[in-house]
């Protein structure tokens, strides 16, 4: 009986050992399963954060549009702050043509922007020497020389007309890339925003 017993009570403390050491091997298992799968996450938060960046720096830049007298007019990409000057000169600088005092080399440009650069006739008057010419500018009775060009104006000069804000000057700038040039001043009416009120208003202002 006692050998019974003892056998028993042997059976008893092994197959208790034997529980406590898988209970033991689980446990173990499984926090190794779970510190790799703590270090596997970080790889992929770092690269998020890398494609992050890289999405960060590629829309850093500016899409810029410069025409008349530089030597190689075009679409120029350039970092999102960049000056006047640094289009000047990826477009190959000035031409000798170039009216260069009507141009703000600390200009910072914007995206979408249309810079045109003109020339000294289209500038200067005919009868720069004339004294009555001269008074009929400084009275802005000139319409010549007063009126903006809505076919080549950028964002800053198209704000320089009555009633023209920055979202408006947009929109012109939007609808001239889309469709073309002007082909008629009421054809600013196609503009969005722009009613037949305002282009009345405008007529004495702008050419094409």
């Amino acid at each position: 009986m006692n050998v019974l017993g003892d056998k028993k009570q042997q059976l008893l403390i092994g197959s208790g050992i034997f529980i406590c050491i898988t209970i033991i091997g689980v446990f173990f298992i499984w926090y190794k399963q779970k510190e790799n799968s703590t270090w596997e996450t970080l790889p992929s938060s770092s690269s998020s954060e890398m494609v992050s960046k890289q999405s960060e720096s590629q829309s850093a830049t500016i899409t810029v549009d410069i025409k008349g007298e530089v030597v190689r007019p075009g679409v120029y990409e350039l970092p999102h702050d960049a000056r006047m000057q640094k289009l000047v000169q990826m477009a190959g600088g000035f031409t000798k043509k170039a009216q260069q005092k009507e141009i703000n080399l600390a200009q910072k440009l914007q995206d979408q922007q249309m810079i045109y650069v003109p020339n000294h006739k289209e500038i200067s008057p005919k009868n720069i020497g004339d004294s009555s010419t001269l008074n009929e500018i400084k009275d802005g009775t000139n319409d010549n020389t007063e009126k903006v060009n809505i076919n080549a104006a950028d964002l800053t000069q198209l704000q320089t007309l009555s009633g023209i804000g920055i979202k408006k000057a947009e929109a012109i700038i939007a609808y001239r890339e889309e469709n073309g040039n002007f082909k008629s001043i009421d054809e600013l009416k196609e503009v969005s925003g722009i009613g037949e009120k305002t282009v009345e208003k405008l007529r004495a202002s702008i050419t094409i």
